[in-house]
């Protein structure tokens, strides 16, 4: 009865810590803003919103169906004035963290080391994650969910719990693992590794121990990881199956092979290939040079295809040799993870994670720890090969290595209880002060040490991130009245000009209304139904045909020092002979940037 009475207590302190890192969380959202969404966010979130599309739309391309589901019913019932993507990004790290959190608390019965583990998790969250919600990324969203869902399935002890505890650890790692899956699944799959050696070392504990009811809950945990993935994808398959989606995301993955990693062909040694296309050297300038996709309706599905084509041969002939490339993939291993600053302050934690597991295992003998040690140095350097090997490792991919990896020692630690002082009540008699102090002492450095890497280097960051997005914001402002002058001219529409047009948005701020009579020249969206959807709903299928055509449809640029628009005036005289280009508005933001409202004529 006693114990039951101290289990609860430790229940209701659990659930209190779990609900001071919320409030903390609420707190430093409101402290540290200002937050913004962050790479191509901002376009999915003109399309989820309706923004884009005239109404909430689920199908999002980069994210999977099953999120655009969501957002697309949050949109419908409350509009599109309420930031319910940047709410349900940071809402799902946050909720990960907690759930990681509790778990976390909940291995050890001592209220110091409690208060001394929360006080590790907040200092590590101020100055590592804080980032992750400054500037809210879906592909890093996704990254921290998934690992959190592999951090519970780590930690968890199937062997020896009951059922009813089992299946209570059982829900959030489905739950988590689905969620992750059914935002971005891609980035989803950068984690697959990780959870196949963490099967592997449960199912080889399994059956050396040759009990049934350990391996079988190994099985069915793993198994409902794999079943809920096939799903998703499923789900995702069903969704896209119409021929104008397959058409767009074959489209769209030329584009990209282009865009990320072969480059366009170059126009003078490709003349005859461009030809044969229809496009044009004004047309090419206006596509490479400022990325300008649909000013040119012969810029589509199938000269991206072939240009894509053309693009690969060319790299083949520029392809080394199986062994240079192979040396080549080693020294950037080497140089992305050792002398490189794109990863940290991450990355600090992590290796001084490695160095303290290591020496914990060693100074306990726990060499099974040793051993799931070096299965993660193995799924880790699966996706550096990878990425390294293609040749595309941004910021918002590797960060999801180095937090899977946080992740997985740290369920070591407790999975192997390296945590726990080794001295028992009759040992206390002997003489040897290592095996009484030493164990306390290295366990206390690694958590100095790992405070001390976050004051030293998150913070910093932390600062930096935070002194980059409020400028940001402030260049912003231009667009905001940008916004404001579409709003005075509701029966105008305009293309934005790609060259030099800049936006940011406040994740959480709940703002004005954003106006929907604009779409960008650029990005992955061109060439897709949400744009051939709008463009027909304002009365023309192509942006030419609107702008020569139409009496309200106009091209807002924005002046720059460093470029001009001639590219736009070489364009249209090439394509349509007379034709001129009249600036017949401009409007200047607070901040000082000048658009001019442009009518080919």
């Amino acid at each position: 009865m006693i114990e039951e009475k101290k289990n609860q207590k430790h229940k209701y302190l659990m659930l209190m810590l779990s609900a001071i890192t919320v409030l903390v969380l609420v707190i430093v959202w409101q402290l540290f803003a200002p937050f913004q969404l962050d790479n191509d966010n901002i376009y999915l979130k003109t399309i989820a919103s309706g923004e884009m599309t005239g109404v909430p739309e689920a199908h999002l391309n980069h994210m999977t169906i099953l999120s655009g589901l969501v957002l697309k019913l949050l949109y419908t019932v409350t509009g599109n004035g309420v930031p319910w993507f940047g709410i349900l990004l940071c809402a799902s790290i946050a909720v990960t963290m907690v759930l990681m959190m509790y778990k976390t608390l909940s291995v050890s019965d001592n209220i110091w080391k409690k208060a001394v583990l929360f006080v590790v998790f907040l200092i590590s969250f101020v100055s590592f994650f804080y980032q992750y919600f400054a500037m809210t990324q879906y592909t890093l969203a996704t990254g921290i969910i998934g690992a959190g869902a592999l951090f519970l399935f780590a930690a968890t002890d199937y062997k020896k719990v009951g059922n009813k505890e089992f299946i209570l650890n059982l829900l959030p790692f489905v739950l988590l693992s689905a969620w992750a899956a059914g935002m971005r699944q891609k980035a989803f799959f950068m984690l697959f590794p990780f959870f196949g050696i963490v099967f592997l070392g449960l199912l080889l504990d399994a059956l050396k121990s040759k009990d049934k009811t350990f391996l079988k809950r190994t099985v069915i945990v793993f198994s409902l990881f794999i079943a809920t993935n096939i799903a998703v994808f499923l789900l995702d398959f069903a969704a896209y199956s119409k021929e104008e989606w397959k058409d767009y995301r074959q489209y769209n993955s030329d584009r990209e092979s282009i865009v990320d990693y072969s480059g366009f062909p170059l126009y003078e040694e490709n003349k005859s290939a461009y030809d044969s296309l229809g496009i044009s050297k004004s047309s090419y300038e206006a596509l490479t040079k400022h990325y300008n996709l649909i000013l040119d309706e012969n810029i589509n599905a199938n000269s991206m295809e072939a240009l894509s084509e053309i693009s690969k041969n060319n790299k083949k002939d520029e392809k080394l040799s199986f062994v240079s490339k192979t040396v080549g993939v080693i020294k950037g291993i080497v140089n992305i993870n050792l002398f490189e600053y794109q990863d940290r302050p991450i990355n600090i934690p992590v290796y001084l994670l490695y160095l303290f597991v290591f020496a914990l295992s060693l100074l306990l003998k726990r060499y099974k720890a040793l051993r799931d040690l070096g299965f993660l140095i193995g799924a880790r350097m699966v996706d550096w090969v990878y990425l390294v090997w293609i040749g595309r490792y941004p910021f918002r991919v590797t960060q999801i290595i180095y937090i899977a990896e946080a992740l997985l020692l740290i369920a070591i630690i407790l999975r192997y209880e390296l945590w726990q002082n080794p001295v028992r009540k009759k040992d206390k008699e002997k003489k040897n002060i290592f095996e009484k102090a030493g164990f306390n002492f290295v366990f206390a450095i690694m958590l100095l040490m790992i405070a001390a890497s976050g004051i030293r280097f998150g913070i910093p960051v932390m600062k930096n991130n935070y002194n980059t997005i409020k400028g940001s914001r402030a260049m912003s402002t231009c667009f905001v009245e940008l916004e404001d002058y579409l709003s005075a001219h509701p029966d105008n529409f305009y293309f934005f000009d790609m060259s030099h047009l800049y936006y940011t948005e406040d994740t959480l701020s709940f703002e004005k209304k954003p106006y929907e009579n604009y779409v960008y020249m650029g990005s992955w969206m061109p060439n897709s139904p949400w744009y051939n959807n709008k463009m027909k709903a304002w009365g023309f299928e192509t942006p030419t045909e609107g702008l020569l055509e139409k009496d309200k449809v106009y091209i807002i640029y924005q002046q720059v020092d460093f470029d001009t628009r001639d590219f736009l005036d070489y364009y249209f005289e090439e394509h349509f002979p007379g034709t001129k280009i009249e600036v017949v508005d401009t409007f200047v933001s607070s901040n000082g940037f000048v658009y001019e409202i442009l009518k080919p004529r």
